[in-house]
């Protein structure tokens, strides 16, 4: 188990953070990546050019013979996107509709895959569709396709993607004095953390990993294989946060010691009540998913943070 050796200063912890408004440039940001995502693809003959979308086979070899991950038929790839390894995407400018063109590429020395990092390989791509991107217009026809209520006209488009941007700056402003605060807190104490606790922490973060991909209709497997990396290239990329994770868990936990903090049974129930509603859910069921006591830990660092979080003074700037 960690053990917190010294806890800074949890009460009255200063930061500046950073003021953010909405401009009118970035509504109109906004509108244009709406607009691109909205794009229909519309075939075309000729030769491939910058910000096509092509539909390819593709095979890769290192010294003749075909290497994992390094296959793929009926592949969609937008040319200029970087989706692929240097040179990939540019080489394939000019084919055409049935070419097949060997691209002479080499791997970065950085990629996460050891047998192909830095390794001149041949890809072999066949082109079956070339496509261009028209983008939609912004007109009310495009305002109506996103049924979002009360919004009829471009001027009402214009507002609600406004306010939404404003929704995200207050996100985003949250996180900073969440992560601002509880960084000089973390900064402050002194922990010996537990090589158990911080796998724990590992396996969480792996999992919310797979859950968003799997949001994505991606498998993990899936994922990694596509951007060359493997669960061990993985596990060093969210080691990090998962080592801050384990620290402030220990001091979230000594500040509930220290502060005698402790979530009542009826808060609890509350708690499931809401998560009954909000997964539509029979209490009985969700009762028999979760662990109460892990639910009343959780609650008991919700209300840690929020001491420390409230008691913090912000600067803006």
């Amino acid at each position: 188990m960690s053990k917190v050796n010294q806890l800074g200063n949890y009460k009255g912890i200063e930061v500046k953070v950073t003021s953010r408004q909405v401009l009118d440039e970035d509504v109109e940001k906004e509108i244009q990546h709406l607009l691109s995502q909205k794009s229909q693809l519309v075939e075309k003959e000729g030769t491939v050019e910058n910000g096509d979308v092509t539909t390819i086979d593709f095979k890769g070899l290192k010294d003749g013979v075909a290497f994992d991950g390094g296959t793929a038929e009926g592949y969609q790839l937008e040319i200029g996107s970087g989706s692929f390894i240097p040179g990939f995407e540019e080489q394939m400018i000019g084919m055409k509709k049935g070419e097949t063109r060997d691209l002479n590429l080499t791997f970065p020395e950085n990629y996460g895959v050891a047998d192909l990092a830095g390794a001149d390989v041949i890809f072999q791509v066949t082109v079956h569709h070339i496509a261009s991107k028209v983008q939609a217009q912004l007109d009310e026809e495009f305002v109506k396709s996103f049924q979002m209520p009360d919004v009829e006209t471009v001027e009402d488009f214009k507002k609600k993607v406004r306010e939404s941007l404003e929704n995200q700056n207050e996100q985003a402003l949250r996180a900073e004095k969440e992560n601002k605060v509880l960084g000089v807190l973390i900064e402050n104490s002194d922990v010996e953390v537990d090589e158990a606790d911080i796998q724990k922490a590992l396996d969480q973060h792996v999992q919310y990993v797979s859950n968003e991909l799997a949001g994505q209709g991606m498998a993990l497997e899936q994922y990694l294989q596509m951007m060359g990396m493997d669960m061990d290239a993985l596990h060093a990329q969210l080691m990090p946060a998962a080592k801050q994770q384990a620290i402030f868990e220990a001091i979230i936990d000594e500040i509930i010691r220290v502060e005698n903090l402790m979530t009542s049974d009826e808060d609890v129930d509350r708690q499931v009540d809401l998560m009954s509603q909000q997964y539509q859910m029979d209490k009985k069921d969700i009762l028999e998913k979760i662990d109460l006591e892990g639910l009343r830990r959780d609650l008991n660092r919700i209300q840690a943070s929020q001491l420390i979080l409230n008691s913090a003074k912000f600067i803006m700037e």
